[in-house]
């Protein structure tokens, strides 16, 4: 999906220089305790879905939204996984964007059996996996944030503090 236009008009005046954005990830699991990843058009590697939240959208829409932008399917949340941010979660776009991401993770199941499919380009493809069995090319932060999701830890996750 092409970035949307508030972060577009933010572009037009600050660059490439580095951008506080706030984002969803899911953690999707199925009624077989599989875990859903999509394969990234743009770095080729198997992450969770999710995306940055729109100026005024809630949390727990903006996960639901962009699961459905990206796989075509629709998910309810069920708790919160992790909250991450720092310097693990800075990234730089190929076209020199900076961006410094605070990240909420939600627990989520689909709504119904429906296959998820790519439904944009950010997708080659979304499929499930057994949790023991996800690609070696999974995105590495994104195991942790499954781990946590599959664990009966009610609590979300953060960095402890550096005091």
């Amino acid at each position: 999906m092409p970035i949307s236009d508030y972060i577009s008009r933010i572009r037009a005046k600050i660059g490439n220089d580095l951008l506080i954005l706030t984002g969803t990830s899911a953690v999707i699991i199925n009624h077989s305790n599989e875990v859903l990843l999509q394969l990234r058009s743009d770095l080729d590697i198997w992450t969770l879905l999710g995306g940055y939240l729109d100026p005024g959208e809630d949390l727990a829409d903006g996960i639901i939204r962009e699961v459905r932008e990206e796989a075509g399917i629709t998910v309810v949340p069920e708790r919160i996984v992790a909250v991450l941010s720092g310097r693990d979660h800075f990234h730089t776009y190929d076209n020199g964007h900076q961006v410094a991401i605070i990240n909420i993770c939600f627990r989520c199941q689909p709504l119904d059996d429906r296959a998820p499919q790519p439904n944009d380009d950010e997708s080659v493809d979304v499929r499930y996996f057994p949790p023991d069995q996800l690609p070696d090319n999974t995105f590495p932060w994104h195991r942790t944030l499954i781990e946590k999701a599959l664990g009966d830890k009610v609590t979300a996750y953060f960095r402890p503090p550096s005091i």
